[in-house]
């Protein structure tokens, strides 16, 4: 990663902390003062900013949750702004969770939506209530016994209603993989979109019985074209992203709603339609696409966040 791309990675992880009005403005400050910063620090070193330098520059300045308690009016907050996003996450995934573990019930026909509703459905709720009080209670201690600002250690009260620790701010993983990682990916891609066309003609190849891997006819007629029409299309767009790595920035937001139009379809294939003409089939492949939808649902609100927090300089600036 190269200095100025970390420095932006370390203002936003600064704005998405602050309230929604003050992010820009507060961004465009930080990025300008740490550049200056780090263009200074190169001269006295005489040589070009490199990412170890940039890194020791935002470590020097501070944790993103303690820049930002600089420029946000304190008040008393039930749960800390910089444990906000592990609440929001911790309090889905335990609501995904037990739906996911539950509605293969509802599929199967064991169990009707209201009955569902009424116990797994509404009771899963429960979860973000007990979390809200762990994290309040979490963050009345450590405001009661804050830790010593110059050793940094903590009372032994931070541990009873324990929740991760600040951390010197390192800059996140943004792992793109290599020429022939990618093509794999894409020869793998345009397997799974074949298998997901025919899946009984596909084993039917290898000479399986494939009579439990049929399609509902209704299924087959009215969603399978569209849906494997949205797969193909991300499919070439992400080849070609492999193909010319600049075409990345440029189609972005395109293979971002073509996503989302996926993972909605899919959504609306699991709950309103019968999917494969098995009934056990079915409801297995329901019980794995509950668990898939809830992953790439999550994967969609950090792009969104990230996309919503994400600095940018004014037009006349550009």
């Amino acid at each position: 990663m190269e200095a100025q791309e970390l420095i932006e990675s370390y203002v936003d992880d600064v704005a998405r902390r602050l309230p929604r009005k003050m992010r820009n403005d507060v961004g465009l400050e930080l990025r300008a003062l740490l550049g200056d910063q780090l263009t200074a620090t190169a001269a006295e070193a005489g040589r070009e900013p490199d990412e170890r330098m940039a890194i020791d520059l935002v470590h020097r300045f501070g944790r993103p949750d303690d820049v930002a308690s600089r420029y946000r009016r304190r008040s008393f907050d039930l749960i800390e702004p910089a444990d906000a996003p592990l609440f929001v996450r911790l309090a889905t995934v335990c609501v995904g969770l037990q739906w996911a573990f539950t509605l293969p019930a509802l599929f199967a026909g064991t169990t009707t939506v209201g009955a569902w509703w009424v116990s797994w459905g509404l009771g899963a709720l429960a979860w973000p209530g007990a979390l809200l009080l762990w994290f309040a209670a979490a963050a009345w201690v450590r405001r009661v016994s804050p830790a010593d600002p110059d050793t940094g250690r903590r009372p032994w009260t931070h541990w009873i209603f324990w929740l991760p620790m600040s951390q010197d701010w390192q800059p996140a993983a943004a792992h793109r993989p290599g020429p022939r990682e990618a093509k794999l990916q894409v020869a793998l891609a345009a397997l799974a979109t074949g298998f997901f066309a025919a899946p009984d003609w596909f084993l039917g190849v290898f000479g399986a019985d494939a009579s439990w891997a049929q399609y509902d006819a209704d299924f087959r007629r009215w969603l399978l074209a569209p849906l494997l029409g949205l797969m193909l299309v991300r499919l070439v767009l992400f080849a070609a992203v492999v193909a010319d790595t600049r075409r990345r920035a440029r189609t972005e937001t395109v293979r971002f709603g073509l996503w989302v139009a996926f993972v909605g379809l899919l959504y609306w294939s699991a709950f309103a339609w019968t999917i494969f003409a098995a009934p056990s089939t079915d409801a297995l492949f329901k019980a794995w696409l509950s668990l898939f939808l809830i992953v790439n649902t999550l994967q969609i609100i950090v792009w969104l966040r990230r996309a919503a927090t994400r600095v940018r300089a004014p037009a006349s600036f550009e």
